[in-house]
């Protein structure tokens, strides 16, 4: 029997070798663009699933709450860990990582820079899983001085040698042994190290120090321990240790455990070490990957019960035959199987083609060999079933109940199918295909505004590099004086931090608008002489510090006017810091003049509170280039080796930095316009059908029309009108729910544009346009064919 179904079902689509060709292409792009985005949800849920011990690793993170400030850190205390593992018996094993930041690796007279280079406990690999190479995990972080590299790390430096006992000097100093290498972490992880260094490295992860929060603390808890009951017992510790210090100043502080699995998708703290997915634009892209396969299937049954006059004599005659209902719903559906088991060959052919160039395009992971996962093959399974039962369940239904005494006689041919439903259906695509327009319409337009936005400092043509020891430092004064002799060069400057990265936050006593002292956290960072005027930020009071006043590298501070605000003063000019917990608190620090409000942080986040310290030794330069940048650069090169022959300048552009922060939605963005313009495409092959299907029954009317003196515009407007009522009623639906998504996403920026609802009338326009197109044709050529070919038998 099913032989004979698909040879029947083969020679039926063989005859209808258009119809074959619509729903094959249109099936194939639908389940293609689902398989995109389910390997890429897939992805997205994966991150940090390989580790052997994932469920029972959590990381221990900070809220911090103050009277008027609040802030939640990825990061603690340096004795968390060992005070969680020796006192209770929920926790197995913990694990710090202190990042180092970026890191000169010197073998010889050779440097190498890394960025994801991290002080570790030895204790390491008996919380998280590395696949080594070389070395055994079980001690290669044991002795002090040692450090493990990843595979390209040590190719990089060792060119393929075996690397297991030779020396790295660590940025300038100590020579460090390397004692392991370890196949690379994969990239959905959400803390990635190239480099692991033993915590010798930084003495002060022995300290007990309390007060200052610079270090993920993870925990392995044992097979039995209740993470949400352990967690409540964290306040033990707190009023043991944390609140002694902090409480008297209105501080509070609360830690919370989150599983590793977890943190790519839920966390929302600050200072996480990789970029954060979020759980929201999972369920949007499955609701995406529904919506591609649903129109796509939409499709097919629009084409299926719109050719149903063609079938009615079919069925007819196979009913008088002696075929019974259920026979015929068995054939149409293997109909429908068959198209869907081409298209999902087709489909993944393309997948594996356009997976390559999606990841060179967009700079994402999507990897070919997940579609091996039995997850994804059962969801593979459940997309073929969807499209070939649901898509053909319909018209197979529709099409049996045919009766063979009313269809014979010409009753039900002189009908189309259920008009109403096709109607339906056309305005579902429709109103799916705007929708996505116009969300990706409004992804845009706030891109463009974080592109275009003035941030308050210039950004443009600003090269910044990054000094890895005090030797660097201490040459930027002859460094700094080569650069500026080339006259494409118009200023430079360092710092301890630059828009784009983060700060300190000390505790201080700060002199209140009404008098008196109050303490505070206070967001700072170092800078010298010619940060300001090297990022052309201005003042609003006071002045920036100078040379011509020794004094200022002692008592003097800037703030933003966003500080001024937070303490309310009305006359911000000498009003005082005091230090608390340091070698001195006893000096004042004056506030010398207000810089105008910049954003040190992306739109995401408000304009914060910052103090900007005079500081001449720090980490960060950066260098204006006024004009000519390709000679500015390479003079920049040529002073950078004269000052340090034997070291490569690894230089970046402040704004590209920057705009690194907005990657993930525009890659949510650019995949968005994708699948939207998929969704477009695959309607207009339905809309060919069924303006094709709907020329073809109006041909006698057309005809008489014409006979009796319609003109060719007119009838094209009366074939082409019905498609266009159906765009515009899709697009009010469309229109309030684009309108409600846009609205909370845009509410992720504290900085954004308001909706443009040019956006909505453009995104209408193109549509009706392309449906215009897409229909014109047909309906151009029956209102311009000869009516006496189809009258000639009346």
């Amino acid at each position: 029997m099913l032989k004979n179904y698909f040879k029947t079902a083969l020679r039926y689509l063989g005859r209808q070798k258009a119809y074959a060709a619509l729903n094959i292409i249109g099936l194939t792009i639908g389940i293609s663009s689902s398989l995109i985005i389910i390997l890429y949800l897939y992805n997205e849920l994966s991150f940090d699933q390989y580790h052997e011990k994932a469920n029972r690793i959590y990381r221990v993170s900070s809220d911090i709450k103050e009277t008027d400030d609040a802030f939640r850190w990825a990061v603690t205390q340096n004795p968390l860990g060992q005070k969680l593992v020796s006192e209770f018996g929920e926790v197995e094993q913990y694990v710090r990582f202190a990042d180092n930041g970026r890191t000169e690796l010197t073998i010889g007279d050779i440097s190498y820079f890394e960025e994801k280079v991290y002080n570790v406990d030895s204790t390491l690999f008996d919380v998280f899983t590395f696949d080594f190479i070389l070395g055994d995990p079980q001690t290669a972080l044991d002795a002090p001085k040692s450090i493990v590299l990843n595979k390209t790390v040590a190719d990089k430096i060792f060119k393929g040698e075996n690397p297991i006992g030779k020396s790295l000097r660590v940025d300038g100093g100590d020579l460090f042994q390397v004692t392991g290498v370890y196949k690379d972490m994969p990239k959905n992880s959400h803390l990635i190290a190239d480099v692991l260094i033993s915590v010798d490295n930084r003495p002060n992860m022995a300290n007990n120090n309390w007060g200052g929060f610079n270090i993920y603390t993870y925990i392995l808890l044992s097979p039995t321990a209740d993470a949400e009951a352990f967690g409540i017992k964290l306040d033990e510790v707190i009023q043991e240790h944390v609140a002694p210090i902090f409480a008297q100043f209105n501080i509070t502080i609360v830690y919370e455990l989150i599983n590793i699995k977890d943190i790519h998708l839920y966390s929302d703290f600050q200072g996480e070490p990789e970029p954060l997915g979020d759980i929201t634009y999972i369920y949007i892209f499955s609701a995406v990957c529904v919506f591609m396969v649903f129109i796509a299937c939409i499709n097919y049954m629009n084409l299926a019960t719109a050719r149903s006059v063609k079938r009615a004599t079919e069925v007819g005659i196979r009913k008088v035959m002696g075929a019974g209902r259920q026979l015929l719903i068995g054939q149409f559906l293997t109909e429908s199987v068959l198209i869907t088991i081409c298209s999902f060959v087709l489909s993944v052919i393309l997948v594996i083609i356009s997976i390559p160039i999606i990841n060179n395009t967009l700079s994402i992971n999507l990897q070919l060999s997940m579609l091996a996962q039995p997850t994804l093959i059962g969801v593979m399974l459940l997309i073929l079933l969807i499209a070939g039962i649901f898509g053909g369940s319909y018209p197979a239904f529709y099409l049996s109940a045919f009766l063979p005494a009313e269809v014979l006689k010409g009753g039900k041919s002189k009908r189309s199918g259920n008009a109403f439903l096709r109607k339906t259906l056309v305005v579902i695509q429709f109103s799916i295909s705007i929708f996505m327009l116009i969300g990706t319409g409004i992804i845009y337009d706030q891109m463009q505004f974080v592109s275009n936005k003035n941030l308050g400092f210039d950004k443009d043509q600003v090269v910044t590099f990054t000094f890895t020891n005090g030797e660097q430092r201490a040459k930027w004064d002859v460094l700094k004086n080569k650069i500026m002799q080339d006259p494409n060069i118009k200023n430079a400057a360092t710092s301890n931090s630059r828009p784009g990265q983060g700060w300190s936050k000390n505790l201080m006593r700060v002199e209140m608008e009404e008098g008196g002292f109050e303490e505070k956290g206070v967001n700072m960072y170092g800078v010298d002489y010619d940060y300001f005027p090297t990022l052309n930020i201005g003042f609003t009071q006071g002045r920036n510090f100078s040379r011509e006043f020794p004094s200022d590298t002692a008592t003097a501070v800037i703030i933003n006017e966003a500080m001024a605000t937070r303490f309310k003063w009305s006359n911000p000019i000498g009003k005082r810091f005091q230090m608390m917990g340091g070698p001195d608190t006893t000096t004042y620090f004056k506030v010398l003049g207000v810089v105008k409000d910049f954003h040190q942080q992306s739109l995401y986040n408000p304009i914060e509170p910052i103090m900007f310290f005079p500081r001449l030794n720090n980490n960060n330069a950066l260098v204006k280039i006024e004009k000519n940048p390709k000679e500015a650069v390479s003079s920049i090169k040529q002073s950078w080796a004269e000052a340090f022959p034997n070291l490569p300048l690894d230089y970046t552009y402040l704004d590209e930095d920057f705009q690194e922060q907005y990657e993930t939605d525009q890659l949510r963005g650019s995949l968005f316009l994708g699948f939207s313009l998929m969704t477009i495409v695959i309607s207009c092959m339905g809309l060919l059908g069924l303006a094709s299907f709907t020329a073809e029954q109006r041909t006698k009317e057309i005809s008489i029309r014409k006979v009796l003196g319609a003109n060719v515009g007119g009838l094209i407007q009366l074939l082409i009108k019905d498609f266009l009522i159906l765009v515009c009623i899709g697009a009010i639906p469309a229109f309030a729910v684009a309108w409600y998504f846009g609205q909370n996403w845009l509410q992720n920026f504290e900085y954004s544009v308001e909706i443009n609802y040019l956006i909505f009338v453009g995104v209408l326009l193109v549509t009706m346009s392309i449906t215009i197109l897409s229909t014109g044709y047909f309906a151009l050529r029956a209102a311009t064919s000869n009516p006496a070919d189809s009258l000639k038998y009346e």
